[in-house]
């Protein structure tokens, strides 16, 4: 871990120093060419470089306009009226106006990549295994990048091995949105067995296993499989989704961890597949994130993320049921009492302790103070908590890890159980065995692992479920589960369910306080997004268009 970093820092250093350069030098003394680069005989130069290829990867958290991705889905929206993703929310997006557009550094990333494949062999590699693991490591970031442009435009330019110069033809047609899904599985196909050996070791821990590169697969053949691509239902494509989850499964390298506060502390576990790698202490986005009225360390916190009450109610009750289903026990007038755990490792809620005090989200309370002095607080009644330690009973912010997970295992599980529900139903077997021993046999297990994991008491679910019921509750298995790690933006794409689900109004809760000091909640609108039907892709930009004759803007931009 220590290494890894310190190889990306130092390639960093090396390639931005300014020497003092004097009229008769040749060229830069700042500047290392691509000899001294890939003669070196320690090989350490070209471990800089494969480790600078790994500092492309994407990365998450509050990255657009200081929000998370999920703000520009119904999960979310921006506390700070201020912030950039409210353009998005009330306007969409454009080839002039763009919205987490990837065109440019995805290809910058596909060049590094190239650049280190085509001289990778010129290295004396001392160490056969290296030799064998980084070429297929710098493919498969390519890979992750090819498919980030794909989620995002449809079908892009594939441009081969080739290192491009500004003495090449750069005007690149499209390929297909079926050329490019065939492309990056037979790139995860290729490099699979070329890769390092899962569980990864914890001192080379976000370096690419096998593991990473089948999970790519099943992440291209899902949307692949899904109703924005695959327009006639074709069965065989769900199977082949299915197929490439059922690998990763039974490589029997993870597992899910007991507590989910561990995925957010601990950046080496049992879950993590792949990860980007980030510092170690990520408090400044606890900061970020944690509700307005407290200050530890006399710092105070921003809450800069609201979560909409559409969030909160997909969470469903302790006892497995849904908030709507009858038998379910829930109580509007003490709305958070006997939820899914899931939902107090998600969401700052009023009443919730946190740093030894209540939550006070009502109206005039600490953490919606309704006063000048804060210019920013929630919009919703609510706070975003995820990715964040378990600090109820402490005085100050607990460290978490910084890293940016980017596979991990749960999300396997709900892929295998979507794919194998798609392709034959709920009742489909399809034995597997897991890490840690047990069966997971076809869609019902699968799914009953995660609700086991989140602590459902019963967590099995009704005999006999239809495959709509068994989609309903995959879908919102993996909305609950996955909240604010930039699943739900892509996954209402994919099913073509963002019109009805996201270009609807949002709502949020105002919360009084009465004289008795009981709470009455009040469902309130905060904001109805525009989404139109030809928003489930994005443009290309026009700058991008004016310099490529060949590219073809995608419809409606």
């Amino acid at each position: 871990m220590k290494r890894f970093s310190t190889i990306f820092y130092t390639i960093c250093l090396i390639s931005t120093l300014v020497s003092c350069i004097s009229e008769y030098e040749s060229e830069p003394r700042n500047v290392i060419s691509e000899d001294y680069i890939w003669s070196d005989p320690t090989t350490l130069n070209a471990e800089y470089f494969i480790s600078s290829i790994y500092a492309t990867l994407p990365g998450g958290g509050n990255r657009l306009n200081g929000v998370a991705l999920d703000c520009a889905t119904d999960d979310a929206v921006p506390s700070d009226d201020g912030s950039g993703t409210w353009s998005v929310i009330r306007s969409g997006y454009s080839s002039t106006s763009t919205f987490d557009d990837k065109w440019a550094t995805s290809y910058a990333g596909i060049r590094k990549a190239n650049i280190f494949l085509a001289n990778y062999q010129r290295v004396a590699w001392l160490d056969p295994l290296k030799k064998k693991w980084f070429p297929a490591e710098a493919r498969f970031i390519r890979a992750i990048h090819y498919f980030e442009l794909v989620k995002r435009y449809g079908g892009i330019p594939l441009i081969g091995d080739k290192v491009l110069t500004l003495t090449d033809d750069l005007n690149f047609p499209r390929n297909s949105v079926s050329e490019c899904f065939q492309y990056l599985v037979s790139e995860c196909d290729a490099i699979k067995d070329s890769l390092r050996t899962d569980p990864i070791p914890s001192t080379f821990f976000g370096r690419v296993g096998k593991a990473a590169a089948l999970t790519l697969k099943t992440k291209v053949l899902l949307l692949a499989a899904s109703p924005l691509y695959n327009t006639t239902n074709d069965l065989s494509k769900w199977k082949a989704a299915a197929d490439a989850a059922k690998e990763v499964i039974d490589l029997g390298a993870y597992t899910l961890e007991a507590n989910r506060y561990t995925l957010a502390t601990a950046r080496v576990n049992n879950e993590n597949i792949f990860i980007r790698q980030g510092g170690s202490n990520a408090n400044g986005y606890v900061y970020e994130v944690s509700p307005v009225g407290y200050r530890p360390g006399n710092t105070a916190s921003a809450g800069r993320i609201s979560p909409t009450q559409e969030l909160v109610d997909a969470f469903g009750m302790k006892n497995g049921k849904a908030i709507t289903e009858v038998g379910s026990g829930y109580d509007a007038t003490n709305p958070y009492a006997n939820r899914d755990p899931r939902l107090d490792q998600t969401i700052f809620y009023n009443g919730q302790t946190w740093l030894r005090r209540a939550v006070e989200t009502f109206e005039g309370g600490q953490d919606k103070p309704n006063s000048t002095s804060i210019a920013v607080q929630t919009k919703t009644g609510y706070y975003s908590k995820k990715l964040l330690a378990n600090d109820a009973n402490s005085t100050t912010y607990s460290t978490v890890n910084g890293a940016w997970t980017i596979f991990r295992y749960a999300d396997v599980l709900l892929m295998y159980a979507e794919a194998l529900n798609e392709y034959a139903g709920p009742g489909a077997a399809s034995t597997t065995t897991t890490a840690d021993g047990k069966t997971i046999n076809g869609v019902y297990d699968a799914v009953q692992a995660i609700r086991n994991r989140a602590g459902l008491v019963p967590y099995a679910l009704a005999n006999g479920l239809t495959q709509t019921q068994m989609r309903d509750i995959i879908r919102n298995e993996r909305r609950v589960e996955f909240a604010f790690e930039e699943q739900r933006f892509w996954d209402i794409r994919r099913w073509k369910t963002a019109e009805s689900v996201y270009g609807t109004t949002l709502h949020g809760v105002k919360i009084t306080k009465n004289t008795a000091g009981k709470f009455m909640y009040e469902k309130i609108d905060v904001t109805t997004p525009f989404f139109a039907s030809y928003m489930y892709v994005f443009p290309i930009d026009n700058a991008e268009i004016l310099k490529n004759s060949k590219l073809i803007q995608n419809e409606g931009y």
